[in-house]
């Protein structure tokens, strides 16, 4: 799958391999520390092991088989994140000790921790093969993204391998039982609504980029817009343009909104109160209208099984810094991602080219199986 980003510059070249060293994610909690409750919530450091590697050390250990967590965790890096059971198993982990897992802390809660009760994830990641000439390209480029956001594409640790990959996705939504495994089949569910949303996504950025060089009215025709729907298209301060129709998310109400002014919505959008969405495609999800549903529609099935929801279509990078090693010829950087959004993909923006790490393309070569381990069911974390 071929994502476009809206940056114009020349690919930029380095190695990435996430390992224990090289690539490090904390978890944002969503949840406070608290001193009663009947759920106990522990930070757990993982090292070279999947979430669903670790949870079944633990439920193996604990003989307690709900181990519940807010989102998945590369396999191949260093991670903290929350893990939770009931608060009578505080006592089991005083004792605990494995080579790969170390416990950093724990606390009550009256809250049970479930998939997507996390604000975000930090992540430490250093390149290497770095030039002089390229660590400066990416120091510009990163002032752009901090300025701009980037399109919230979904990573490639999201889709498989295999050749037929989209198919089985497609036909595990419609609801076959493409494999006995339930986790497995939503999952692959999951990855036919994340090749549509990516598809999307990418016709959305070449809108953007029509809009700087397209002739107007060849614009207007392409994408049925009318003269001064364009216009106001063109004021909007951000890289991606809301158009007629759009579901945007009302940070401070929490609600969906369907343009239907976009001049109304310049300024919110402008302020980041107002955030654009995409579908993942389901029955129940909110759709788009007027030029901006004519494009989702392209990218909508209407048999799929799952309920549906909206997603980010932009997000914006925090905490960004980076640092240039010129004699080990590294670049470091570190930055705070929303939960749902990849790490991969900021720096798929930053080298402007599609990236895979080296461990997926070994995958690739040795096998046809799709990779899931390291996917969550509902929020990615990478």
């Amino acid at each position: 799958m071929k994502r476009k980003y809206i940056q114009n510059h020349n690919p930029v070249s380095f190695s990435f391999k996430p390992t224990r060293d090289d690539f490090i994610v904390d978890e944002i909690p969503l949840y406070e520390a608290g001193k009663s409750g009947n759920y106990i919530h522990l930070l757990i450091k993982k090292v070279d092991m999947s979430t669903l590697e670790l949870i079944s050390i633990l439920e193996e250990q604990t003989k307690f088989n709900n181990i519940s967590y807010a989102g998945l965790k590369d396999k191949y890096a260093t991670t903290t994140q929350y893990i939770c059971m009931p608060a009578s198993f505080e006592k089991f982990f005083k004792k605990f000790q494995h080579p790969q897992i170390e416990i950093l802390g724990s606390f009550l809660s009256r809250e049970k921790l479930n998939i997507g009760d996390l604000k975000g994830n930090r992540f430490k990641i250093r390149l290497h093969d770095v030039t002089p000439d390229a660590a400066a390209k990416m120091d510009k480029v990163l002032q752009e993204i901090i300025r701009q956001g980037v399109p919230n594409y979904f990573g490639y640790q999201r889709f498989g391998h295999d050749e037929n990959h989209f198919e089985k996705a497609r036909e595990a939504a419609h609801g076959s039982k493409v494999f006995r495994d339930r986790r497995l089949n939503k999952l692959m569910s999951n990855a036919y609504q994340s090749y549509l949303f990516n598809d999307w996504l990418v016709e959305r950025v070449q809108l953007c980029r029509e809009l700087d060089y397209m002739d107007f009215s060849a614009f207007e025709k392409k994408w049925g817009l009318s003269t001064e729907e364009v216009k106001q298209i063109q004021a909007q301060s951000s890289i991606f343009k809301v158009l007629p129709g759009d579901v945007m998310h009302d940070v401070m109400n929490n609600k969906w909104v369907n343009v239907t002014d976009l001049q109304a919505i310049k300024k919110p959008y402008k302020e980041r109160k107002f955030q654009p969405t995409g579908m993942l495609v389901g029955k129940k999800a909110w759709r788009a209208r007027g030029a901006a549903g004519a494009i989702e529609a392209r990218h909508d099935d209407d048999e799929v099984a799952m309920a549906g929801e909206r997603r980010a279509a932009w997000i914006y990078p925090k905490e960004i810094k980076s640092k240039f090693n010129a004699k080990e010829s590294t670049y470091e950087l570190s930055f705070a991602l929303p939960k749902g959004a990849y790490a991969t993909v900021l720096l798929e923006n930053l080298a402007n080219r599609d990236i895979e790490s080296v461990h997926e393309v070994k995958k690739m070569k040795a096998q046809t199986l799709v990779r899931f381990d390291d996917e969550d069911d509902d929020e990615e974390d990478y």
